[in-house]
């Protein structure tokens, strides 16, 4: 089968085409401004801008699979970027492959936290992509599927690994409500299994799917003090309640805006370093027949070797 993917440089993006190439797919990798780091002879790789209908015309050939990894993922920003992006980046995707008989149509979305809207342009917008996914299969029986992951982790990861250990080297981590937010950790290999597995499972159209590791006993707390660990720096002490992170938060977005300084913590990741919600992955469990292959501590012993190996950890 033929897969398209977007957003090939991102974490997860960069992953699955490593695992579609390894399972025999042929894969055509889309990417923006950034140029792949994985190059890979059997992939096609083709820059295009998902918010321009007529670069989508540069697809070539025939798709049969799409895996839609490209998002614009960030804790602050315009809302009408969020938009132009997530959501009408989304549809025209969508209308681009309208010449396919597309089998499968892999929707890599986000899980909600509880937050002030005005502060919640990312999720907001995946959510409005997702109704727009969800109408379509109902009217069309587009075969979409949603898969929502976790805190994705692991060798490579920039979001939940690297940039932490940037905030810890620079002693620019507190804790939020003592660290005891759960953390829903997803590696990175326990995710790509049921997003191949959901290129053939006719089961998994229509549905929206959570993924996670399914073990909700790790806390933020633990996660950034390991991490503090394996780069050789003391336990994080500063702690905030969630009140005084979502003060601190706001004055920081506030100050983006008129200075453009880079907030050091935002309401998005106050949110979620104070999540007290459980994600269960029945629903994986039973359509995609998932189970976790890569526990905790599994997973944090492959960072930290991947981290030794890049020169992370001096």
């Amino acid at each position: 089968m033929n897969c398209l993917v977007t957003g090939s440089t991102g974490f997860i993006g960069s992953a699955i085409i490593k695992r579609l190439v390894k399972e025999g797919y042929k894969v055509k990798a889309i990417y923006h401004n950034k140029k792949p780091e994985f190059f890979e002879k059997k992939i096609e790789y083709i820059q295009c801008d998902l918010t321009k209908p007529s670069d989508l015309k540069k697809i070539p050939g025939n798709i049969d699979v799409v895996i839609h990894c490209a998002a614009l993922v960030k804790d602050y920003g315009s809302r009408d970027l969020f938009y132009k992006i997530n959501v009408e980046g989304t549809k025209n995707l969508v209308n681009a492959c309208e010449k396919y008989n597309l089998k499968r149509f892999i929707f890599i979305s986000h899980m909600g936290y509880e937050q002030e809207k005005r502060f919640g342009y990312y999720n907001i917008t995946k959510k409005l992509a997702e109704k727009y996914l969800l109408e379509k299969f109902k009217k069309e029986k587009f075969p979409v599927v949603i898969i929502i992951p976790g805190n994705v982790y692991g060798p490579g990861a920039t979001t939940w690994v690297l940039r932490p250990i940037e905030s810890i080297k620079k002693n620019r981590v507190a804790l939020i409500n003592k660290g005891n937010g759960i953390f829903l950790h997803t590696y990175i290999e326990n995710l790509l299994d049921p997003m191949i597995k959901a290129i053939t499972e006719p089961k998994a159209i229509g549905q929206i799917i959570d993924i996670n590791d399914g073990d909700y006993s790790i806390t933020w707390g633990k996660y950034l003090n390991d991490l503090a660990k394996i780069i050789g720096k003391r336990p994080i002490e500063r702690n905030f309640s969630r009140r005084q992170g979502l003060i601190i938060a706001k004055f920081m977005i506030f100050l983006n805006k008129i200075t453009n300084f880079k907030p050091w913590v935002t309401p998005l990741a106050v949110s979620i370093f104070s999540n007290d919600k459980i994600i269960d992955i029945k629903k994986a469990e039973k359509i995609l027949k998932y189970k976790p292959k890569i526990d905790y501590n599994q997973g944090m012993k492959k960072v930290k070797e991947w981290l030794e190996q890049e020169g992370h950890i001096k």
